[in-house]
């Protein structure tokens, strides 16, 4: 009997004690998966700072895609001759990482029409100034493509819209879900994670462009005419940011003035505060990892003077938006933008062909467009083929 007693209770034990392993291993899985899904289903990644030093580190493309899209599954805002829309490449290998070395994007010709397939690169985070970041500094180090025709930039962009911050999936998207933008609508009226139709309602920094192959950085600011005035470089002139050309272009901002690198390559800063932006700029061969240096683990700006290319005091706005110089929908997008402020810019990395700018500037000719277009067809096609803009390290970090 005490035997079959001390039987029973051992068998009791061993199912209690099941029991209580099943219920540890069930809260463990339930506290997993929550905390996958919380992973997996954050609302913003505002404000993420972070390295990729692609010339000192083996890094693979997801690593490239935890901080990037590298798709844009509409048509070209500039209205460029290239595809960005990956789903429409008939070319192989428009991304390339070399180890050690750097981040490739390139042109190539496709076969069959007129564009080249081209790579548009956004981040997925979004940044601000806010009472917890008095300043950000956004790095790049590497090489841009130059001849006749082309129109590489690196630039800032930002929105309001649902899309633009996740709001409408309740997750941040990845390349998968632009891919179900592919071949619905247009930029103009469709509203994706790397696509803003609130332009220029939140602003626009461009850190680098070049056209042509001249090898001249412009530096530029877009914004709405009732948000931003502009002096740059202490001069006594003050520009609203939105600049309006009648019958030129609408919106083609306030600038600084261009300075010459050399063959578009070296090291590129921009210093954004709440009312001030700075451009900075490092030839090639110059050594930008000393202390305090703009790639060395703590740099300072204050140590960059003699690399300072452009800088601009922003203040709101006091003018309208005018009927007379400025397009209807322009004047309906800043319907709401009153004050100088810039929101949730995402960085862009972008090469397209032709275009408003390069296109129309392509020569002093009353047909500069179709010549550029002509050229990038014809005798230009095999120069343009290949060409590539190489990021060697890329970072933003707060100060």
């Amino acid at each position: 009997m005490k035997h079959v007693i001390n039987k029973h209770i051992k068998e009791n034990m061993r199912y209690h004690f099941y029991k209580i392993c099943f219920a540890f291993v069930l809260l463990t899985f339930i506290s997993c998966q929550g905390k996958l899904i919380r992973h997996k289903l954050p609302l913003t990644i505002e404000n993420q700072c972070f390295t990729m030093n692609f010339e000192k580190t083996a890094y693979d493309m997801a690593d490239v895609d935890k901080y990037f899209f590298t798709t844009f599954p509409h048509d070209d805002p500039t209205k460029g001759d290239v595809v960005y829309d990956r789903h429409k490449w008939i070319n192989n290998n428009m991304i390339k990482l070399i180890p050690n070395d750097g981040l490739y994007l390139y042109v190539k010709q496709r076969n069959g029409d007129n564009k080249f397939d081209s790579v548009r690169m956004t981040s997925k985070s979004f940044y601000n100034i806010n009472k917890d970041t008095n300043g950000l500094l956004f790095i790049f180090k590497g090489k841009l493509p130059s001849n006749k025709g082309i129109w590489p930039a690196w630039w800032l962009n930002g929105s309001r819209q649902e899309q633009w911050l996740y709001k409408d999936r309740g997750r941040i998207a990845n390349n998968n879900d632009l891919d179900t933008y592919s071949g619905k609508g247009h930029f103009y009226d469709t509203p994706s994670p790397v696509n803003s139709t609130d332009w220029p309602g939140a602003g626009e920094i461009d850190i680098i462009e070049t056209i042509n192959g001249d090898n001249l950085i412009h530096n530029t600011i877009h914004t709405c005419p009732t948000m931003c005035d502009a002096i740059w470089n202490h001069s006594t002139s003050i520009i609203n940011c939105a600049n309006a050309k009648p019958g030129v272009d609408p919106n083609s901002g306030c600038s600084g003035t261009p300075y010459h690198s050399i063959n578009a390559e070296g090291t590129f800063v921009c210093l954004w505060k709440n009312n001030s932006i700075h451009y900075y700029y490092w030839g090639p061969d110059e050594n930008v990892h000393t202390n305090g240096g703009p790639l060395s683990l703590n740099p300072d700006p204050l140590q960059w003077r003699d690399y300072l290319k452009n800088e601009v005091l922003l203040t709101d706005s006091k003018s309208e938006c005018n009927a007379a110089i400025h397009q209807e929908w322009q004047c309906q997008t800043c319907a709401e933008a009153k004050t100088c402020s810039f929101r949730n810019m995402k960085i862009i990395f972008n090469i397209t062909l032709c275009g408003i700018w390069a296109g129309n500037f392509f020569d002093d000719s009353d047909h500069a467009m179709q010549n550029c277009q002509a050229y990038i067809q014809g005798e230009g096609k095999n120069k343009i083929n290949n060409q590539y803009m190489k990021i060697e390290f890329i970072s933003i970090k707060k100060l």
